[in-house]
């Protein structure tokens, strides 16, 4: 029976013990913060207020690297927007046309982001189908600094309230919360930018693309 040398033990012990505690794909990405994904769903009871079913609030989070902010190529014009930074989701993967959201990003001419986010879908509360409401949700902030970014809208249906968000965190304090799976990035040839964590455990989904517009 053969033994491995002590420096090769130690470096074995070192590299699983590294793996173990990753947290996430972009574990090792260099990054000063994170565009941050919030979706709520809020089931409750039209006669007294109180909660009929589990509260599901999910994140997700995508790296503002110097590699993401490369893929902002296309810059605004007359006719054109430019570049933009597309994730789209939110709707139960159990549930068909349930309520999903969209964020939509591109640079400004005067070199600003703004972001402009929209829901819509379809619920059905005790067995009664109900159109998102209208007119659609939407909202549009225009920022300097990506730390300036903090949005949210909420959707209430009778018997439900489904809220989403869009905010700036700092590396620092990404997991202050608890982990945040990252979101899969695809740029606009669609090859693989960011291939994102294994989301098929979490109720809500999501996709991320940058395209041109």
């Amino acid at each position: 029976m053969k033994f491995m040398k002590p420096k090769l033990l130690l470096g074995l012990a070192l590299v699983l013990s590294s793996n173990l505690f990753l947290p996430s794909a972009y574990a090792a990405v260099e990054t000063n913060g994170f565009l941050v994904f919030e979706v709520g769903r809020y089931t409750y009871s039209v006669t007294n207020n109180r909660a009929t079913g589990p509260l599901i609030q999910q994140r997700f989070k995508v790296p503002l690297t110097e590699e993401f902010m490369s893929n902002f190529k296309g810059v605004p014009g007359q006719n054109s927007e430019g570049t933009g930074f597309r994730c789209a989701g939110g709707n139960l993967k159990t549930s068909e046309y349930s309520t999903g959201f969209t964020w939509w990003i591109h640079k400004t001419a005067d070199n600003r982001w703004r972001i402009n986010m929209w829901g819509e879908g379809v619920e059905t509360i005790n067995g009664v189908k109900f159109d998102s409401p209208r007119p659609t949700v939407s909202q549009d902030l225009t920022i300097r600094h990506w730390e300036d970014l903090d949005m949210s809208y909420m959707f209430s249906y009778p018997g439900m309230n489904i809220s989403f968000e869009a905010k700036y965190v700092a590396a620092k304090d990404i997991d202050a919360d608890g982990p945040i799976p990252a979101a899969p990035v695809r740029k606009a040839d669609r090859t693989e930018l960011f291939k994102g964590d294994d989301l098929k455990q979490y109720p809500l989904e999501i996709s991320c693309i940058f395209q041109e517009d």
